[in-house]
């Protein structure tokens, strides 16, 4: 069930991020620029891993590869 709907759950948090990015900015005027990049960054990781699962076989390379390189942009986001 996670497998099928992991593209769902990232296409979730990217809505939930966004949001509360975009109510930050218009109404305190606070700018929350990097929750908006990482919530689409976990959007396209799991619409990615999500693609490469449902495939009938899967490869691991490719999911272990584009998580790693996730994580690591995930890194450099937050300390930028």
């Amino acid at each position: 069930m996670f497998k099928k709907n992991i593209g769902l759950i990232g296409f979730l948090i990217a809505v939930v991020g966004v949001s509360i990015a975009a109510v930050s900015k218009y109404l305190y005027d606070d700018d929350l620029n990097p929750l908006f990049q990482i919530s689409l960054l976990c959007w396209i990781t799991a619409l990615i891993i999500g693609s490469e699962l449902n495939k009938p076989q899967p490869k691991n390379l490719y999911i272990y590869s584009y998580s790693v390189v996730s994580i690591i942009l995930l890194f450099l986001l937050l300390y930028l």
